[in-house]
């Protein structure tokens, strides 16, 4: 598959005292994620578009208003035809305690920025990772023996982790542009019509956004009507279940949480931030390829993958059409009848085998007599009528 290279940059500042003039509510961090036989046509073509859309400058999304969103709305269509995918961590800083070790620059810095990094070490193979400056050459050292001390292996070598300045690489410019834009969303300096447009724009080129800290609620407000509140409380819910589980996890989880997460990411994404469309296998198995992992069956995705998160507490709502965060009633009742369908069939057809072999051998031979069969027996106990 050959390397990876990640650029980020972010958008916003430090200041956990929101209320200050000039400090954003957000802290959004973006990466974007190019193969390596995309990297150089990556560059030239980015490069291109600098010159194009900035002339002289670099391609910065401060440069842009919030009055400039068609002129925003035009970069974002041609960047988002560079070869390139994006991951999105957004940090917001009205929910993070203010008097722990946040407050300070370099520890809030090393630590939202972490959240990113773990994600992209842990599920990328062979990354190369370009982050903007921070700070003086102490803090760039201390960054960097920050990231080797929590993901070195034998592999991390000089160029698996750098800093750079953006004017000096025009990917992280690009890193920025899209950080910017996911900002003005969160932050909104944009209508509910441009944010829409912004979205259609991003969402095929991004694999996940990590909203920090876990928030277990929408910052959409709850609908006035009974019933709307009520699907509204079951993707809450799904939500918080699954927030709940992607922070369980260290840095070291081992291939199946790997590729578990990796689900999880991919569907808590599409619940939130593209449609309420279910995703089919293949559509996860194409997601999975993108992060390392090739030739799944769909045997594999559904027994390591999605009956393990089900098993963690995970609600996953299931159809013919693949699978969700159930965002409804609805969605929790298509679960209900694909389990229905499988399970009331196959413990009938068990019921009529038992039937034969007990009659047959005139009570002497149950197919469910050993301990290991004694929920099916359980199972079909309640099923009896007499």
């Amino acid at each position: 598959m050959g390397r990876t290279f990640a650029f980020v940059d972010e958008s916003g500042n430090h200041d956990l005292d929101t209320s200050k003039s000039g400090s954003s509510g957000f802290f959004v961090i973006c990466s974007i994620i190019i193969t390596e036989k995309n990297l150089s046509g990556a560059y030239e073509r980015a490069e291109a578009l600098r010159l194009q859309h900035f002339q002289t400058g670099e391609i910065k999304s401060s440069k842009l208003k919030a009055k400039d969103s068609d002129r925003r709305r035009k970069i974002l269509l041609d960047l988002s035809e560079l070869p390139l995918k994006l991951y999105f961590t957004v940090v917001d800083k009205s929910r993070v305690h203010k008097d722990g070790g946040l407050q300070f620059k370099q520890s809030f810095i090393k630590s939202v920025n972490n959240l990113l990094y773990e994600r992209l070490f842990n599920h990328c193979t062979d990354l190369h990772m370009t982050v903007d400056e921070h700070g003086g050459p102490e803090f760039q050292a201390s960054l960097r023996e920050y990231v080797a001390a929590r993901y070195s292996d034998d592999l991390f070598g000089d160029s698996a982790f750098q800093t750079r300045s953006s004017d000096s690489d025009v990917l992280i410019q690009v890193a920025d542009f899209f950080a910017g834009t996911v900002a003005h969303i969160y932050e909104g300096k944009a209508s509910e019509d441009v944010v829409e447009v912004y979205k259609n724009i991003l969402r095929n080129q991004t694999l996940g956004l990590l909203e920090w800290p876990p928030k277990y609620q929408s910052l959409i407000p709850p609908p006035m009507s009974e019933s709307a509140y009520a699907d509204y409380r079951v993707h809450q819910q799904a939500l918080k279940q699954a927030d709940q589980f992607l922070a369980k996890f260290g840095g070291h989880p081992n291939e199946d949480e790997r590729l578990q997460l990796c689900i999880l990411d991919f569907l808590r994404f599409r619940s939130e931030f593209v449609s309420d469309e279910y995703v089919s296998t293949d559509d996860i198995a194409k997601h999975l390829a993108s992060k390392g992992f090739q030739g799944l069956g769909d045997q594999k995705i559904r027994s390591s993958g999605i009956a393990k998160l089900r098993d963690s507490e995970v609600i996953i709502a299931s159809a013919t059409k693949g699978y969700k965060i159930p965002r409804s009633r609805s969605d929790i009742n298509d679960f209900l009848e694909l389990a229905s369908s499988q399970i009331l069939p196959l413990l009938d057809r068990v019921k009529k085998a038992r039937d034969v072999y007990r009659l047959s051998s005139v009570g002497e031979y149950d197919i469910l007599a050993e301990d290991q069969f004694a929920q099916i027996r359980k199972l079909l106990l309640s099923l009896e009528v007499l």
